[in-house]
């Protein structure tokens, strides 16, 4: 099974109230926090799970850039989070008695450590089930926001930047374009 970006805003909305509904608030909260970040990032979750407080915020607010080295490639990146999120953070780490050493997606069981990547999988593919996305994991969260980007841009240069792919056509592949553009042709095209 391959991972699609979920093209569809609504279908974002949909998982973000079902990540929501939790009964416990503190794990709606960390598990929806999980997905709009991984959601509005290119980054992976093996370096989202990572994250911690001070990475976000030094003593006088927010950081210009998180930075960050990839776990999957060792390089060094650097993104500019959008103030939606870093907001987001803030209210998440302020209820929640979090500081600067704390990871952001902690576990419920040992707070000093974060939570794994299986459970993460668990946490987006139980939401994205319940509100019928299919072919959906965490690797979904990184296709849909390079997904995103491309639609509004139509930049596929800036987006394999982002993705650190070595062509376009590795991109497009990614992301999906190539099947949503043969699939407007089979649709659009009638002789």
């Amino acid at each position: 099974m391959t991972t699609e970006p979920i093209r569809s805003k609504q279908k974002i909305d949909a998982i973000y109230q079902e990540l929501r509904n939790h009964e416990v608030p503190v794990l709606a909260h960390r598990n929806y926090l999980l997905f709009k970040l991984g959601i509005n990032s290119i980054l992976r979750i093996s370096d989202i799970i990572k994250l911690k407080v001070g990475q976000v915020f030094n003593g006088k607010g927010a950081r210009e850039y998180l930075a960050l080295q990839e776990k999957k490639t060792g390089k060094n990146k650097k993104i500019k989070l959008n103030v939606t999120i870093i907001d987001e953070i803030r209210v998440f780490a302020d209820l929640y008695g979090l500081g600067k050493d704390d990871y952001i997606f902690f576990s419920v069981r040992n707070p000093q450590n974060h939570i794994d990547r299986t459970l993460a999988w668990r946490i987006i593919k139980r939401a994205a089930v319940k509100v019928g996305v299919e072919n959906c994991a965490t690797h979904t969260m990184r296709k849909t926001f390079a997904y995103f980007v491309y639609k509004k841009t139509k930049d596929v240069a800036l987006v394999q930047t982002l993705l650190n792919h070595s062509s376009p056509r590795e991109t497009m592949r990614y992301i999906g374009i190539n099947q949503d553009n043969m699939d407007r042709a089979y649709e659009e095209i009638v002789l």
